[in-house]
């Protein structure tokens, strides 16, 4: 997907999309942000990286509640869950290509924890980054960050 150029689209509609299509599969996901707001990036790519996200966030925590952010210097889309989290000295580690933190390796725990490897790749790829950090009460965040493109 990182084979395709860069193209103007709509952050905020991709990202609804990605959590309507959850939703309609029964899933508990919600939505917070803009209506509309148009970046540049390959769009493919950012769909496949908040696939991810709130896939794993649905696995591992039950539910994803998603947030766009729109400040002047970059874009934030923040995927929370109120799973058990990661142990702190593990946060890093899970964005390995194959590391994962439970023993099984079934489809229904996440497939073959390449995931996260994928989304840092496509997100640093457009100039951001992704990061992990477990909830004040309960639960894991991720934090996509995008270089605001006027």
């Amino acid at each position: 997907a990182l084979e395709a150029k860069p193209e103007r689209f709509d952050i905020a509609a991709l990202v609804e999309t990605v959590v309507d299509e959850r939703a309609d599969l029964g899933n508990t996901v919600a939505y917070d942000g803009p209506a509309s707001f148009v970046t540049e990036g390959r769009a493919g790519a950012m769909k496949r990286a908040l696939a991810n996200l709130i896939d794993n966030a649905i696995s591992y925590g039950g539910n994803a509640e998603v947030r766009l952010t729109v400040t002047d210097e970059r874009i934030e889309i923040t995927v929370a869950d109120e799973g058990p989290g990661i142990p702190a000295d593990r946060l890093e580690d899970v964005f390995r290509p194959f590391v994962r933190l439970e023993a099984s390796r079934s489809r229904e725990t996440g497939g073959a924890g390449l995931g996260l490897a994928v989304v840092r790749d496509i997100a640093r790829a457009h100039g951001g980054d992704v990061t992990l950090r477990n909830r004040p009460i309960r639960g894991l965040e991720a934090i996509l960050t995008l270089p605001r493109i006027a």
